[in-house]
């Protein structure tokens, strides 16, 4: 993040000089500090150095003000609370060019995860496995370094105004912020540990079982979150549409496929994931780059 204001507001302008958008990763380095977890309940219950919500809640407010002055479009990365949900939706409304998007650990999990305390919880609040025996469901102790986000998974009432924001547009874009690392940077105490997951083979399985399955969402709109609605933000015009005469790039999706996350199966050389072992509805069975396969899950998917 560019913390000099006055940097920003130049990059932002000679950005616009040649039409192109600036993204932005919203944190406050004075604020923010040494904070390794989500500043609340938790935090203070495991003795972890909080990470105010302020200190994106900061950025994303300031990157409103210079995109309303300067007309040029603005991108807030990884979006992960209620305020900042507020301000880009009032933003939003007002005309400002302000975008933003989601990661998928941030509108399923909460900084309870990180005292290993978390339930899955679907979008209407009641638990998403209501009928599963508890012994099959995944289970982790507290400090588990999997759950260490930048920005850090925030509370209930955050995750469930960034699935809104997802579900009606204001999150425009949906993101994996595929961050991975070897197992012995993990394997350390929270503090030391890095920051991130890895996020490109569950994204798509978890916004289908979190936000289609259980929250309602249309299935066109989750799609358009991660294909028109990235395309849309670079000025891609050949990409994210299924026009006649644009690039043929497309996955497959079947929206019904059952699976379930392990290491085994994982194609990344990182293992730093805390959704093996999730039962998740919804996955891509097939990748087409430039008209051509260029991936299966299955030998018989495509003729």
């Amino acid at each position: 993040c560019v913390q000099n204001h006055e940097l920003m507001l130049r990059a932002v302008q000679y950005a616009g000089m040649f039409g192109l958008p600036v993204m932005d990763h919203c944190q406050d380095d004075s604020l923010v500090t040494d904070g390794v977890m989500h500043e609340g309940l938790y935090s203070t219950i495991l003795g972890l150095r909080g990470w105010p919500a302020e200190g994106e809640e900061l950025i994303v407010a300031r990157n409103i003000l210079l995109a309303e002055r300067t007309g040029v479009h603005i991108h807030c990365q990884h979006v992960s609370t209620a305020g900042s949900v507020r301000l880009l939706r009032e933003a939003q409304a007002r005309g400002v060019p302000i975008s933003g998007e989601a990661c998928p650990h941030h509108f399923t999990l909460t900084d309870a995860a990180v005292a290993g305390s978390e339930t899955f919880w679907s979008t209407d609040g009641k638990a998403l496995y209501p009928d599963a025996d508890p012994r099959r469901l995944p289970h982790w102790d507290a400090f588990d370094t999997h759950f260490k986000m930048n920005p850090p998974l925030r509370s209930a009432d955050d995750r469930k105004a960034v699935i809104q924001a997802v579900m009606d547009g204001v999150l425009s874009v949906i993101a994996s912020d595929h961050a991975p690392h070897t197992n012995y940077e993990k394997e350390v105490e929270f503090d030391h540990a890095p920051f991130g997951i890895i996020g490109m083979e569950t994204e798509l399985g978890l916004a289908l079982t979190q936000l289609h399955h259980r929250g309602g969402m249309p299935l066109r709109d989750l799609v358009a979150r991660f294909t028109s609605g990235p395309a849309r933000l670079l000025g891609l015009d050949e990409k994210g549409t299924l026009r006649p005469g644009a690039d043929g790039d497309i996955t497959l999706i079947d929206p019904d496929l059952e699976w379930t996350p392990t290491p085994a199966a994982t194609a990344s050389k990182a293992r730093n994931c805390p959704f093996y072992g999730w039962p998740l509805k919804g996955r891509a069975v097939a990748t087409i780059i430039g008209g051509k396969v260029a991936w299966k899950l299955e030998e018989d998917v495509l003729p």
